[in-house]
C-alpha cells in the first residue's frame, strides 16, 4: 500500500495491544480488590480481563493483514467508544484513585485513538489531508 507507512500503522496496533496485554494481566492480577472497590464479583473482572485479552490478540493479528487502513479504521472507532465508556465509569463514581485511575485508563485509550487518526488522515498518499 502507498502512502501511509506500513511500519507506523502496524507499529500503531502492535502497541495498541501491548497496551491491552498489560492492561488484561493487571486486571487479572487485581480482579478481587477491584472488584471490591467497584462492589462487583472478582469472577466479572476476570471476563473482563480475557476479553482484554483476546482484543490484543485481534490486535496482533490485524497488525499482520493487508487491510491495513481498514484495520486502523475499526480499532479508532473501539478505542473511541472505549475511551468514552472508561471515563463515563470513572466520571460517575465517587471521587477516589480508583476514578483518577479510570480517567488516566481512558486518556491513554483516547491517545492510541488519536494516533490511528493521525495515521489514517495521512491518506493512501503518505501527506496530510487524506487522499486529496
Amino acid at each position: 500500500m502507498p502512502g501511509m507507512s506500513l511500519t507506523s500503522g502496524r507499529s500503531c496496533l502492535r502497541a495498541d495491544a501491548g497496551y491491552c496485554g498489560i492492561a488484561a494481566v493487571c486486571t487479572m492480577a487485581f480482579a478481587k480488590p477491584l472488584g471490591s472497590a467497584f462492589g462487583m464479583p472478582a469472577v466479572l473482572l476476570l471476563g473482563v480481563a480475557l476479553v482484554t485479552a483476546l482484543w490484543a490478540g485481534l490486535l496482533l493479528f490485524a497488525a499482520t493483514g493487508s487491510r491495513l487502513r481498514l484495520s486502523l479504521a475499526g480499532v479508532m472507532g473501539a478505542n473511541v467508544i472505549a475511551a468514552s465508556l472508561i471515563a463515563a465509569l470513572g466520571l460517575t463514581r465517587p471521587a477516589d484513585a480508583l476514578s483518577l485511575l479510570l480517567l488516566a485508563v481512558a486518556v491513554e485509550v483516547g491517545a492510541f485513538a488519536a494516533w490511528q487518526a493521525f495515521l489514517l488522515s495521512r491518506g493512501p498518499s503518505g501527506k496530510a489531508g487524506g487522499s486529496r
